[in-house]
């Protein structure tokens, strides 16, 4: 028997997993850390694992790099990999980047011995309530103690799959699913954000279904990127801290004066990046609440925008009759005589409900906000145990500035961190990568300095 320093936990292999550990390697070349993946396939995670190469990324290259400090390391990637005509200002293939992504993590295995994989599913976290070392269930029922958790288990689910009628859904993100679109078939697809331009084009491009509809509550679609305009963005310091409803006037007025200099909405919506997560922050109950309910759908269609070829490609769509957009609730689906019947109830309430049938049914609504609805063993044990707390909105975990999850006492637990999409509830912000290459970094050096701190842990192996 001898002892060792007992290792740090990352659970999640996508892109906040596997930066978070590979920033901790780097950082801590003398403690071991472990990147657990029970997909097998670690670095793409749900966002970038694919194999469609028409699917592009939401961003131009040249804002795509994992490093913060290396402004270009993606571009330069991609330049090395797949040639010289590849641009700053191109949307490339997702898979392009979810190869970018295991590249980082292969380089970082072979400079850091400290650092491994590991893929074993990971279904319970336990530890003693006066002990700061975690106690790892591993689906195959051995265990581990490890001194640091990092919970970076990405987006999980769908927003429509906590639904009782999702038994009747095929999800957009899955191959397979538009394999089972005969020719001569109709398709409805839920949800119209960028996951449905993509499930629309694909369809389109198969040439198999004659009727495609998206719907959704609001009937909003995303808008295109457009390069920035000549003209400076205004300040946007007069932004009330705590006032919803002024602050959206006043971006309003904003959005008008500069639009009238001859500058372009994007470069507003890129000016208020920056400051999202304090304005979040400083912003009152009732008012995230009414902002999430009212607004919340306006500002994603204007601040997640679509590639511009694809965009033209899905208007082409719409312009040549191919595809239907259609608002309102859905209240019902059956299935009847081999084929689904969908009901959806209008805006108007004092119009009655429409009833559209069709042969296959796409799930495209994005990944769940409800934490609490997530299918995941792992998160359903840390919520049962009170490890892990949702917010009042449920969009995420209550956590500290430091990342540390706060537990059900009220207290932060000093072993469990949290960083990924499961940060929106503090920071709203926290899906795409310009966000979270910041968090990931920001994590690893607040947990690398407080581990440094301390005499490190041994255990008895």
């Amino acid at each position: 028997m001898f002892n060792v320093i007992s290792p740090i936990a990352v659970i999640g292999a996508g892109f906040s997993g596997t930066f978070t550990a590979i920033h901790l390697a780097l950082r801590l070349p003398e403690r071991p850390v472990i990147l657990f993946e029970e997909s097998g396939e670690a670095g793409p995670g749900l966002a970038y694992r694919r194999d469609d190469p028409h699917s592009v990324l939401n961003i131009p290259a040249r804002r795509m790099s994992a490093y913060q400090d290396e402004p270009d390391h993606f571009y330069h990637y991609a330049r090395r990999t797949y040639g010289e005509n590849v641009s700053s200002e191109d949307f490339l293939p997702r898979r392009v980047y979810g190869d970018y992504i295991k590249h980082c993590l292969e380089e970082a295995l072979r400079q850091c011995p400290n650092l491994r994989l590991d893929t074993r599913a990971v279904t319970d976290i336990q530890t003693n309530g006066s002990s700061s070392v975690a106690v790892l269930t591993l689906k195959d029922n051995s265990a581990l103690m490890c001194s640091r958790v990092v919970l970076a288990t990405g987006n999980q689910g769908s927003a429509f799959s906590s639904s009782i009628w999702a038994q009747h859904t095929l999800p957009a993100r899955l191959a397979s699913t538009f394999g089972q679109v005969k020719p001569g078939q109709t398709v409805l697809v839920i949800g119209t954000g960028l996951t449905m331009i993509d499930a629309v084009l694909e369809l389109e491009r198969q040439g198999n279904a004659t009727g495609i509809h998206a719907i959704s509550r609001n009937g909003l679609v995303p808008r295109p990127h457009q390069k920035a305009s000549p003209v400076l963005p205004p300040e946007l310091d007069e932004l009330p801290d705590s006032d919803l409803r002024r602050s959206v006037r006043l971006f309003r007025k904003a959005v008008a004066r500069h639009e009238k200099e001859g500058g372009d909405w994007r470069d507003l919506f890129a000016a208020l990046r920056p400051a999202t997560p304090s304005l979040w922050q400083e912003m009152p109950e009732h008012d995230r609440h009414r902002f999430l309910r009212f607004i919340s759908p306006f500002w994603e269609v204007h601040r997640h925008q679509c590639a511009p070829e694809t965009f033209a490609a899905f208007q082409a769509m719409i312009d040549a009759g191919k595809l239907d957009l259609k608002r309102g609730t859905i209240v019902s689906v059956e299935s009847k005589d081999g084929r689904l019947r969908l009901g959806l109830a209008p805006r108007n309430r004092a119009a009655i409900t429409r009833w559209l049938d069709a042969d296959h049914i796409i799930d495209a609504t994005g990944p769940a906000r409800d934490i609490t609805t997530v299918p995941h063993p792992l998160i359903t044990n840390l919520l049962r145990r009170g490890f892990l707390v949702p917010d009042e909105h449920r969009l995420g975990a209550q956590i500290q500035a430091d990342y540390r999850a706060i537990q059900r006492n009220g207290y932060p637990l000093e072993w469990l961190y949290v960083t990924g999409p499961m940060l929106r509830a503090r920071y709203f912000e926290a899906t795409a990568v310009p966000e979270l290459r910041l968090h990931t970094a920001a994590l690893a050096a607040r947990l690398a300095n407080e581990l440094e701190a301390k005499p490190p842990q041994l255990v008895a192996v």
